[in-house]
C-alpha cells in the first residue's frame, strides 16, 4: 500500500520547475552509466534529486550521493534533498548525524564523502551518483563505489565540471563514448539554459 502510495505521488506531485533540455536528456538515456560534463550552474544539484527520487519510489533501495568532501554533500545537496523528499510525505526518519534519509517504502539516501571513501566499503547499492567526481580520486569509484554495484545491478550518473583533460574523469568521460551500457553527454553553462548569456559574457 504504501509504495503504491509513493509511486502515486511522484506522478501526481511535479517538482517545482521541470528539466531543462539538457537534464531531460540525460535523465531520459537507457544507459546504466551516465558521465556528464558540465559547466558551472547547470543544474547538476537538481538533476540529482530528480534521479534520487525516481530511485527510492520503489521500496528497499539503497542510493549514495557522493561529494568530494562531507561538507560539500552537506552544503549542495542535504537540506534540498530533505525538503524534497518531505514535501511528498516519503520520509519516515532523517538521521542528521549520518546524513541519512530512511522512507516509508524502507528506502534508504545516504550523502557520503569521496575524502573518507574506505568508509563506503561493503555495501550493496541501487544507484551512485558522484558529483564533481573529477575532484575525487580515480580509486573512489574502481575500488569501491563500483564493486558496490554488483550485486544489485545498480547504476550510476557521475557528472562533474571539468578540470582539464589529464585526470580520470576526463579519461572515463572519453571511454564511455564507446563502451556498452555507457554514455556521456558534455554541456557548456550556457548550453545548461540557467545563465544567461549575458551573465556568462559578464564573467569572462
Amino acid at each position: 500500500m504504501v509504495t503504491r502510495i509513493i509511486r502515486t505521488v511522484l506522478v501526481q506531485k511535479s517538482f517545482a520547475m521541470p528539466l531543462t533540455k539538457p537534464q531531460q536528456t540525460i535523465f531520459d538515456d537507457p544507459a546504466r552509466f551516465r558521465v556528464v560534463a558540465a559547466g558551472r550552474r547547470f543544474g547538476k544539484t537538481y538533476l540529482s534529486v530528480w534521479e534520487i527520487a525516481r530511485i527510492v519510489r520503489f521500496p528497499n533501495k539503497n542510493v549514495f550521493y557522493c561529494a568530494p568532501s562531507y561538507r560539500m554533500g552537506k552544503q549542495i545537496l542535504w537540506s534540498q534533498l530533505c525538503d524534497d523528499l518531505r514535501s511528498r510525505n516519503w520520509v519516515k526518519k532523517i538521521n542528521e548525524s549520518d546524513l541519512t534519509i530512511t522512507l516509508v517504502n524502507n528506502s534508504k539516501v545516504s550523502i557520503r564523502s569521496a575524502d573518507n571513501y574506505d568508509s563506503m566499503r561493503g555495501v550493496s547499492l541501487d544507484a551512485v551518483i558522484l558529483d564533481e567526481a573529477a575532484y575525487m580520486s580515480k580509486e573512489v569509484w574502481t575500488e569501491v563505489l563500483r564493486p558496490t554495484l554488483s550485486d544489485r545491478q545498480g547504476i550510476c550518473l557521475m557528472i562533474s565540471t571539468p578540470q582539464g583533460m589529464a585526470n580520470w574523469f576526463y579519461d572515463i568521460h572519453t571511454a564511455a563514448q564507446s563502451m556498452d551500457d555507457w554514455a556521456s553527454f558534455q554541456y557548456t553553462t550556457l548550453e545548461g539554459g540557467n545563465v544567461l548569456p549575458s551573465e556568462v559574457d559578464a564573467a569572462r
